[in-house]
């Protein structure tokens, strides 16, 4: 496992956290451990506004256990920010492509290009940004869309002691465990229990 988080480091050094960028997001690993049967919520109610908890340094992206798939879109991660992009937000300063919490999907149908570590990764990427969220305490609730897509509302748990431990072991995660579970509804497919490791980028 350590080399394959390992190899999932090099594929995301590119794109970083950069919020201008439109870099290659790191893939799920291709043979992920089977996630536990845990109960999950259905996804929310609507709801409205952005908050979060101070502090908490949930940055990093989620790499799914288990590929998700939306037609030719793939679900790559699920990122969250730093503490200063949530503030930005926030405060009305925002990108059109970039958001402190945010989906990231490769379309496989796009091209393969041939990035600067010489890896192979899909041309095409859609971003979903928030229309709403709230995080923090080990909760996340998202609601955004995107037009190839439609609406996405996710309600789940995050494990801050895992996610402290994998942080300590440093941006691959060390021996990574399933951290963040929820339940999703994309676009048309409603999807009960995803779980994600936590990769820490540069």
């Amino acid at each position: 496992m350590r080399r394959k988080m390992a190899g999932l480091a090099l594929a995301v050094v590119l794109g970083g956290c950069n919020p201008a960028d439109d870099a290659q997001a790191p893939a799920a690993p291709a043979t992920p451990p089977p996630a536990a049967a845990v109960e999950t919520p259905a996804p929310s109610a609507a709801f409205t506004g952005f908050s979060h908890v101070q502090d908490e340094n949930l940055f990093g992206y989620y790499l799914p256990t288990q590929e998700v798939r939306i037609g030719d879109l793939r679900l790559d991660h699920l990122h969250i920010g730093s503490e200063m992009e949530f503030v930005a937000w926030e405060q009305g300063e925002r990108m059109e492509t970039y958001g402190p919490v945010m989906l990231q999907f490769s379309d496989v149908s796009s091209p393969l290009v041939t990035n600067e570590l010489g890896q192979e990764a899909h041309s095409r990427q859609v971003r979903v940004l928030p229309s709403a969220y709230r995080v923090g305490e080990g909760d996340l609730r998202f609601v955004g869309s995107a037009p190839e897509i439609g609406e996405v509302r996710l309600d789940g748990q995050l494990d801050l002691d895992l996610l402290r431990q994998a942080q300590a072991a440093g941006p691959s995660g060390g021996e990574a465990a399933p951290l963040l579970r929820i339940a999703a509804q994309i676009g048309p497919e409603r999807l009960e229990t995803l779980s994600f490791f936590w990769f820490g980028g540069d």
